[in-house]
């Protein structure tokens, strides 16, 4: 079975969402705080997510929520050019949006979506993280 880019983007992370979800289900962490954890995830996922960026280009989508979404994680990453400072501006918008649901909700650890984030950027950037990791083991 042959799976084209976004298939292969779409697989993958689901998955990934599906182990994450099982992990935390047996953790004695509030039903609350996962789905912060999970927010910051689906977040990430979909601001990468390569289908969404061309589909997003169209006229019919100048004014979307989802494109306002995109065009806001452009101008936070704009800020830096360094790769984790981008994680964590990128990380920003999960973590206030969950803090707006705990403010009307107070319960759970609003933070928590940062961890969902740092979750996926591990995940998509793994084989960057991967060759530097084992360059940096050569030269000890």
């Amino acid at each position: 079975m042959y799976l084209n880019t976004d298939n292969k983007y779409l697989v993958t992370y689901l998955v990934a969402l599906f182990v994450l979800t099982l992990v935390l289900w047996f953790t004695s962490i509030s039903f609350q705080t996962l789905n912060y954890i999970l927010l910051g995830f689906c977040w990430s996922l979909t601001v990468h997510a390569p289908s969404l960026k061309e589909k997003l280009e169209l006229k019919k989508y100048k004014f979307s929520l989802l494109r306002f979404v995109f065009g806001f994680d452009r101008f936070l990453s704009s800020f830096t050019h360094k790769y984790f400072f981008r994680i964590f501006f990128r990380a920003l918008p999960p973590v206030i949006l969950s803090l707006l649901c705990f403010l009307i909700s107070l319960e759970g650890v609003f933070f928590a979506s940062l961890l969902g984030s740092i979750y996926f950027e591990i995940i998509y950037q793994r084989k960057r993280i991967y060759s530097y990791v084992k360059y940096r083991r050569v030269g000890l």
